[in-house]
């Protein structure tokens, strides 16, 4: 494509500096560069979708998807920006950031917002789950998605389960004697220790999150 005659060897050079702008955009000259040495197989360890190319994308309100897009289709960062001013990105001065103290902060911190796709996220205990383990976290997340009918067999965890139903209904049994719907909108904790189990109720899907205080989700069968 068209963009890629434009694309540098980051293993050789590096792509413009952090204070770059262009046309008063901050980050944008860098974040191009990347963008389609990425593309170009040619971006060494200057990977595109760093912290700092993401703040730069939030401030623009867009998407990678929609950068790397533009970065294959021009060579021109004018004619680049252009097309991305047609997507309806704010005026240089409202998504102005300082990219260089973005940076700074990451590699004096270490902190950042790390985003994972659901469909990334390894299937178990009745969904989706955000290991915290796995990501650096404190708490685990079971990202739900069942059609009427599934159910969990009765099971206990060592912590209290907090779950939030987005969508649909379910029908939570607690220890041998306890039931209750839990319908979209609303938050149900299970106690710790207690055997449960969950029945998706309704006509329509159950989507939900099931929040765990532990790095960790430990399931034992009841």
């Amino acid at each position: 494509m068209n963009g890629l005659a434009a694309a540098k060897d980051l293993t050789a050079e590096a792509p413009r500096g952090l204070d770059a702008e262009l046309e008063g955009y901050a980050w944008l000259p860098r974040m191009l560069d990347k963008a389609r040495a990425t593309l170009a197989g040619t971006a060494g360890r200057y990977l595109f979708g760093c912290p700092v190319d993401h703040t730069c994308m939030a401030r623009l309100g867009i998407a990678p998807e929609l950068v790397l897009d533009l970065a294959a289709r021009h060579s021109d960062d004018h004619a680049l920006l252009n097309a991305l001013r047609a997507h309806g990105i704010p005026a240089a001065a409202e998504a102005w950031f300082d990219g260089q103290a973005v940076e700074d902060d990451l590699q004096e911190t270490g902190n950042y917002l790390r985003v994972r796709a659901r469909e990334a996220l390894p299937d178990a205990d009745g969904g989706h789950v955000f290991a915290g383990a796995e990501h650096g976290a404190a708490v685990s997340v079971v990202l739900i998605d069942a059609a009427p009918g599934d159910e969990q067999p009765p099971h206990v965890h060592p912590v209290e389960e907090v779950a939030v139903v987005h969508d649909g209904a379910a029908t939570f049994f607690l220890g041998a004697q306890q039931a209750r719907i839990v319908r979209a909108g609303q938050v149900v904790r299970v106690p710790a220790g207690i055997p449960h189990r969950w029945v998706a109720t309704g006509d329509s899907r159950l989507r939900a999150v099931a929040v765990h205080g532990a790095a960790q989700i430990v399931t034992s069968p009841a």
